[in-house]
C-alpha cells in the first residue's frame, strides 16, 4: 500500500493541476503596450492635443479616446449607464436619449443659446460646463412640464474669457439626478465650441 501511496497523491495533484490551470488561464486579460504617437491627428482643422490622454499608436494603428473624437467630429458621446455601453450619435441637430433630444448650439466665444426638448424628474434639469479638465459652470434650469412630458428649453450660457480653454473643447453636460440614488443619470455632452492655440 505505501508502495502506491505517493503514485496516488501525485496522481491526485497532477489532476487538480490540469483542472485548475485552464481555468485561470482563462481569467488571465491580454496586455497590449501602446506608445505614444509622434504625429498628429486632425480633424476638420482642429488638431487633437490633450497631454493627459495623447494619441497612442498600437502595430500601426491609432487610438485616441472616443470622447475627444467626438468633441472634434461635433459628435454626442455619452455612457449608457443602464445598458452599459457606449452611444456615439453623430448628428449634432438630432442628440437624444431618454431625457433629452433635439439639443441644438449656436454662439461662439463664451456666448452660447442651447434649445432643446427634457422630460426630467420632477421638471428639473441640470447642466455643467467642463473645459476638459474642470467644470466652469454648474446650474440648474425649470422647465414648464416634467415627465413623462416633453417641453422645450432654452438655455442661454455665458462663461467668462478666462474660463475658456486655450486649446480643447468647450463641453455641456445635460443631465438629471436620480431619485433613487442622487446618481447622475441620462448625461447627455454636447460640444459648444472648439479652441485652438
Amino acid at each position: 500500500m505505501r508502495k502506491y501511496r505517493g503514485f496516488l497523491i501525485g496522481l491526485a495533484m497532477g489532476g487538480m493541476l490540469m483542472t485548475a490551470l485552464p481555468s485561470m488561464a482563462a481569467t488571465q486579460k491580454t496586455t497590449y503596450t501602446l506608445t505614444e504617437a509622434s504625429y498628429e491627428v486632425e480633424v476638420n482643422g482642429a488638431a487633437y492635443f490633450d497631454p493627459e490622454l495623447p494619441v497612442l499608436n498600437y502595430k500601426g494603428n491609432t487610438y485616441v479616446p472616443l470622447r475627444s473624437v467626438g468633441d472634434l467630429l461635433g459628435a454626442n458621446v455619452a455612457w449608457d449607464a443602464a445598458q452599459r455601453k457606449v452611444v456615439i450619435q453623430s448628428n449634432g441637430e438630432h442628440l437624444c436619449n431618454d431625457a433629452f433630444c433635439n439639443v441644438k448650439v449656436s454662439g461662439s466665444g463664451g456666448q452660447y443659446t442651447v434649445t432643446g426638448e427634457a422630460r426630467v424628474f420632477e421638471a428639473v434639469m441640470n447642466y455643467a460646463v467642463e473645459d476638459g479638465h474642470d467644470y466652469v459652470l454648474e446650474d440648474f434650469h425649470m422647465l414648464d412640464e416634467g415627465a413623462p412630458a416633453w417641453s422645450p428649453f432654452t438655455l442661454e450660457l455665458d462663461i467668462p474669457p478666462d474660463k475658456l480653454p486655450d486649446n480643447g473643447t468647450l463641453m455641456l453636460e445635460l443631465f438629471e439626478y436620480s431619485a433613487k440614488d442622487g446618481s447622475k443619470i441620462n448625461v447627455i455632452s454636447v460640444p459648444l465650441e472648439t479652441f485652438a492655440p
